[in-house]
């Protein structure tokens, strides 16, 4: 079975969806949608397929069959929403949608539709973090008591100035933690389990933005364990993230999407420290990584859909890693301790 896949949008996420789709196997790309007409051949030049610049247009082809949405963040719910209601599956680029209400329309809409809802937390992916992933699972680490993630990242005022909706609280959400660090937040949250509580500060450091430019979160997860996240767009000349996980009987820490070092005790002892210096990547740039990610997350949502299983992220799973930035920014704007909503549809 090939999927017949539409990228909307005609951004650096959607190139990099436009890759992947080719990378994956059982996917091709066939149409594209961007609303300006006067671009429409520009993106049928670069893409290769057909460009409609009706959105109900798109959904009107026969031959497609799943949506991936890189558009605006405050545009996902809306066309999430339609997507399924003509009977599409969705790929949603992070965030799904800048608020709660609206990710639950969206898995209600997928679920009456009977279609697969994905998230694009493609990190998930990277062979680093899916072991230690099992790691964890299958209880190497012991208990875990701390996960920390820090996004040392840098995007320059150029960056915010070439899109009207970057850098906004209504199209865009937040900043530095709704649109960069959320990639990291879902891989904690994927790692340690629910949270339970927040504290938080945040500020606009260096940028002319609405939003924030650098925030620090203080975490309580509900298995009892403690956590931080600490992102930024304003740490020149940016750096690769970080995710550090420790239990009672080990540790691993992780810079980019490279293991520097992971330490075990007990049955399975492991010793492991990776010398050199881990490139930025993300870190300083939106163009600093490669669709082999997004590659594999498309082959999951294929074979999900074929197989009539979950992708590897489910519309629940982006509303959980949504939750949580929405409380660290109420924490930080309130001063007070927030608990991220976990009410949801079941998928």
């Amino acid at each position: 079975m090939t999927l017949g896949f539409a990228v909307v949008g005609a951004g650096v996420a959607a190139r990099y969806h436009a890759q992947a789709i080719a990378q994956a196997g059982d996917a091709r790309l066939v149409a594209v949608s961007r609303a300006d007409p006067a671009r429409a051949h520009e993106a049928e030049a670069e893409f290769g397929v057909p460009c409609e610049t009706r959105y109900e247009g798109l959904l009107a082809r026969k031959d497609v069959d799943a949506v991936c949405l890189c558009t605006p963040s405050g545009e996902h719910a809306a066309q999430a929403v339609a997507a399924a209601h003509a009977g599409k599956h969705v790929l949603v680029e992070k965030p799904m949608a800048l608020a709660l209400p609206d990710a639950d329309r969206m898995i209600d809409a997928a679920q009456r539709a009977g279609v697969f809802l994905g998230v694009t937390f493609q990190r998930r992916t990277e062979p680093s973090y899916a072991e230690l992933r099992r790691a964890v699972v299958a209880g190497e680490l012991g208990s875990l008591v701390l996960g920390a993630v820090t996004v040392p990242y840098l995007r320059n005022q150029a960056y915010y100035d070439s899109a009207a909706w970057r850098g906004t609280w209504a199209h865009d959400g937040g900043g530095a933690l709704m649109n960069q660090g959320i990639h990291l937040v879902d891989l904690l949250l994927w790692l340690m389990g629910d949270v339970e509580e927040v504290e938080a500060r945040m500020t606009t450091a260096s940028h002319r933005i609405e939003v924030e430019d650098c925030v620090a979160a203080s975490l309580r997860f509900a298995s009892g364990a403690l956590g931080s996240i600490i992102a930024t767009t304003s740490a020149a000349p940016g750096f690769p993230h970080r995710v550090e996980i420790y239990g009672t009987r080990g540790g691993v820490q992780i810079e980019g999407d490279a293991i520097t070092r992971w330490e075990t005790q007990g049955a399975g002892r492991r010793t492991t420290a990776a010398p050199g210096t881990v490139e930025a990547g993300s870190g300083a740039s939106a163009t600093g990584i490669t669709a082999t990610a997004h590659g594999r997350l498309i082959a999951d949502f294929v074979a999900a859909i074929r197989d009539g299983r979950p992708p590897l992220v489910t519309g629940a799973e982006g509303r959980r890693s949504l939750a949580l930035v929405l409380a660290i920014y109420e924490a930080a704007r309130t001063g007070r301790a927030a608990r991220p909503a976990r009410e949801v549809l079941a998928e």
